[in-house]
């Protein structure tokens, strides 16, 4: 039992180094759906199927690690509910047949637990996030418990074995209590006819371990978990010695689903937004809210002050000066597509342009940096065209008073590479709309 508690803590330290040294990912050009947001909704649920080698630590058996002989399969079924990016919480159960051998002995027997487990991401603990977007390696603690049938028997003659044999015959065996030497040594059968059964003995368990997750896509998971399952009793070999309570290691090979919408993400494989945390951070901090309130106090005052004219602020969707104009429209990631918040941004272009009707206006596109610069390019004249369409459409301004400026990723307004980890992708991903000064319509 100490090799193998041993091996599983190596494992856990090499899981936990690997984490730390494989991780390439590029947090700067994360897709939306990639970033951690608990306002969102992610499938959560989970059901996994696994087999393997359920290997036993017990007093009756010749190994101190893996056994050379005589291997026991077993199967795991369980039912995973995953909390935040971390943590979940899962229902499992194991069972497989037991055996182990020493000297002229042996025992036999079969069991199935069940379990309630705490499992931590230790890379979203350490990292954020999924390594490569592929690989998430945990750690389990659980409680539960095991309803086992076990018996022994002689090597040599195939005969059921006796208290009296085994613990009158052997120095220093403390005979157990409440048992006689008549006795056939069994839990699960009857002791005085070994071959009928009876109730399943019971004993708690503390399962151990670590494993590791490979997305394959939105919907499937294949993993190997290895687990140490510490028996808080030393009966699953019906020895009844109490010298060393007994244990048992099952390595699975894993075959998770992932419950829910197909187009959605699980939130295991998510990562953790930086400018949310940051955001979520100044709305608790007394300090930054009196700042951002200073903020929005001098915005209020440079919209309405006629002599600040060549500087443009974004605040929420944005600014509008009234004795020029400056106007700013902000959109979701890869959409061009006007939100209900820029609509009202625009009525008020259209009422500055219908009242000046004259003037010509200059609607620059941008991007943020996610994205090749062609498609970037396309992508904001999309969206100048947008912004013409509800201006022409719905307010009736002659589309022959715009000039379109697409710029793609140029002139990034927050660069979220020298600014991490709080640049912000948002701001741009706008369209700004200017007068062109000197430019009237043509009669």
């Amino acid at each position: 039992m100490r090799h193998s508690i041993t091996v599983l803590f190596v494992i856990f330290l090499y899981a936990g180094n690997s984490a730390l040294t494989a991780q390439q990912i590029d947090f700067y050009n994360l897709e939306e759906e990639q970033l951690y947001n608990p306002d969102r909704k992610y499938n959560t649920w989970s059901v996994t199927a696994g087999i393997g080698p359920v290997i036993y630590y017990t007093d009756v058996n010749n190994y101190a690690l893996l056994p050379s002989s005589h291997w026991r399969f077993g199967p795991s079924v369980l039912v995973s509910k995953q909390f935040g990016r971390p943590w979940s919480l899962d229902a499992q159960f194991l069972t497989a047949d037991m055996y182990g051998e020493k000297n002229i002995r042996y025992f036999s027997g079969s069991f199935y637990d069940l379990s309630l487990n705490l499992n931590f991401s230790i890379n979203q603990l350490v990292l954020f996030g999924p390594i490569r977007d592929k690989l998430n390696i945990y750690g389990k603690l659980g409680l539960g418990v095991n309803y086992f049938r076990s018996r022994q028997r002689s090597l040599e003659t195939g005969d059921w074995i006796t208290v009296g044999e085994v613990h009158s015959g052997t120095p220093g065996y403390p005979r157990p209590y409440g048992w006689a030497d008549t006795d056939y040594l069994a839990i699960g059968y009857d002791r005085q006819n070994p071959e009928d059964k009876t109730s399943r003995g019971s004993e708690v368990i503390v399962p151990i371990g670590v494993g590791i997750d490979y997305r394959i896509n939105k919907n499937f998971d294949v993993g190997f978990e290895l687990t140490l399952r510490n028996v808080t009793q030393d009966n699953l070999d019906v020895n009844l010695t109490g010298a060393d309570n007994d244990s048992y290691m099952a390595a699975l090979l894993t075959f998770t689903y992932k419950i829910g919408k197909k187009n959605k993400r699980h939130s295991l494989w998510t990562y953790k937004d930086f400018n949310l945390a940051y955001q979520r951070e100044r709305e608790t901090d007394p300090l930054a809210r009196e700042l951002d309130s200073l903020r929005r106090r001098l915005d209020y005052i440079a919209a309405n002050d006629s002599s600040v004219t060549d500087t443009s602020f974004v605040y929420k969707e944005s600014v509008i000066q009234k004795d020029d104009l400056t106007a700013s429209v902000f959109f979701e990631f890869d959409k061009a597509r006007i939100t209900a918040a820029s609509h009202k941004t625009l009525a008020v272009v259209a009422r500055f342009m219908k009242e000046n009707g004259d003037e010509r206006v200059l609607v620059q596109g941008y991007c943020d940096e996610r994205g090749s610069d062609d498609y970037n390019v396309k992508l904001s004249q999309r969206r100048c065209d947008a912004v013409i369409d509800v201006l022409v459409n719905d307010y009736g301004i002659d589309r022959n008073r715009f000039e379109t400026e697409p710029m793609g990723e140029t002139d990034l307004l927050s660069d979220t590479k020298e600014l991490a980890p709080r640049g912000v992708h948002r701001v741009n991903r706008r369209v700004d709309i200017f007068l062109l000064k000197g430019q009237k319509t043509e009669e």
